[in-house]
């Protein structure tokens, strides 16, 4: 608007003849094309009840949408989870507080759900800070020069190429084995996993020669899977192609190692890369020159942000047994107060209370040390968290870290 009037976003819920709209200011907000067939293949995945738009009169001009899922949490325990996803502003209506509505009304909506934390993969570093989240959960991208890997045993069992439909049956039920141990996963649904697997094509994607491989034990148990693709090569006459790990998933020690083993060991491939892994990968320990694996980058990747501050923290487990009161400072109202948190390995409970604090913390920091893989020390360090008592900082390290590392294997 150029006359000086200051506009304020109308923000609801999209109608189903509304989503085409949608559709068009989400792919203009992540400078994407909008191909045939696109409306029709999110009109399956998106769920009305929880997907937003902000308008300027009948013009639609910002989107999210949400999801419930579950969260695996230290313990390893499940707690319910609000998803955020589908953020766009379109670029003639930027600062004018479209995202702020459109945030508070899927916050509110997972909170009054009883979804006790949010989640997200943030765009850009500086945006969700102010709506209370903070990273929580790191990812890793991995580099391996195949031609100096020496596994130090030979693993055992058969990791077989199958069909999409093969893999579709048998990787639920591995997948959920490894997300309810570890901290940082979520729900993958059947829509998610038919997408993933190519059975379900999205309009407009690239086409890939995308191969699945099956890993079952000695005994014949299908333990993991991989999904993966080739991108052939040559360098005057010798191979020099690339594999790519898209989805590395493995619920046995011996799982990981076949499936590792398998991929490096693929013909004519010189070099491997994996993406969206998590921090602390075990390869190089398998490996007779862990030097071979190089992590070649680090990011932020999971944001979370406290909805319930007693529900999330008495869901999860705690390292050692031991009792704090965190004073929880929320700007947007959501979630801040006094509470009492009594946790250890078998339990915890978490209560509001008139004590005097030991730890003062931003919402946001909260949702950083929420699943372990964040650090108190640091985020004192940095003047983020404020110690009220002695030793605080490091009772409530302590308590909060996390093993395995948090790791989350999943976009959404």
């Amino acid at each position: 608007m150029g006359d000086g009037t200051v506009w304020h976003p109308t923000v609801r819920l999209v109608e189903p003849d509304e989503l085409a709209d949608w559709v068009r200011c989400l792919r203009i907000g992540f400078h994407q094309d909008e191909p045939d067939g696109l409306v029709e293949h999110l009109r399956a995945e998106v769920d009305l009840d929880r997907t937003w738009a902000a308008f300027e009169g009948s013009d639609l001009c910002g989107t999210l949408r949400s999801a419930a899922t579950s969260l695996t949490v230290p313990g390893p325990a499940p707690v319910p989870a609000t998803a955020i996803s589908s953020a766009t502003v379109a670029p003639t209506h930027r600062r004018r507080g479209a995202l702020s509505a459109m945030v508070d009304a899927a916050l509110g909506f997972g909170k009054e759900a009883g979804e006790v934390v949010s989640i997200l993969v943030a765009a850009e570093y500086p945006i969700y800070g102010r709506f209370g989240f903070g990273p929580a959960i790191e990812g890793a991208v991995y580099h391996v020069d195949v031609r100096a890997v020496r596994f130090r045993r030979r693993a055992v069992g058969h990791v077989a190429l199958v069909e999409p439909e093969t893999l579709r049956s048998e990787a639920p039920a591995i997948y959920d084995r490894v997300r309810v141990a570890q901290p940082g996963a979520i729900d993958r649904s059947p829509r998610w996993r038919d997408v993933a697997l190519g059975i379900v094509e999205v309009p407009g994607a690239p086409a890939a020669a995308t191969r699945l491989g099956l890993y079952r034990s000695p005994s014949g148990v299908p333990e993991g899977y991989v999904r993966y693709q080739a991108k052939q090569d040559w360098d005057q006459m010798r191979p020099n192609s690339q594999l790519s790990i898209d989805d590395l998933v493995a619920s046995t020690p011996e799982a990981y190692h076949a499936l590792w083993q398998f991929c490096c060991e693929v013909d004519l491939v010189r070099s491997l890369e994996a993406w969206q892994r998590g921090v602390d990968e075990t390869l190089p320990w398998l490996l007779e020159d862990g030097r071979a694996v190089r992590q070649a980058s680090r990011f932020d990747f999971i944001w979370a942000r406290l909805l319930d501050v007693p529900g999330a923290l008495a869901g999860r487990r705690y390292a050692t047994s031991d009792a704090l009161v965190l004073e929880v400072v929320d700007q947007r109202g959501l979630a801040g107060g006094r509470y009492l948190l009594d946790g250890g390995r078998d339990g915890a409970t978490c209560t509001a209370t008139t004590a005097a604090a030991d730890l003062v913390a931003p919402v946001d920091a909260l949702g950083s040390v929420y699943l372990g893989g964040m650090s108190w020390h640091v985020l004192h360090r940095a003047g983020r968290v404020d110690e009220e008592s002695p030793s605080a900082v490091a009772r409530a390290e302590a308590m909060f870290r996390s093993a395995p590392v948090p790791w989350c294997s999943t976009w959404f």
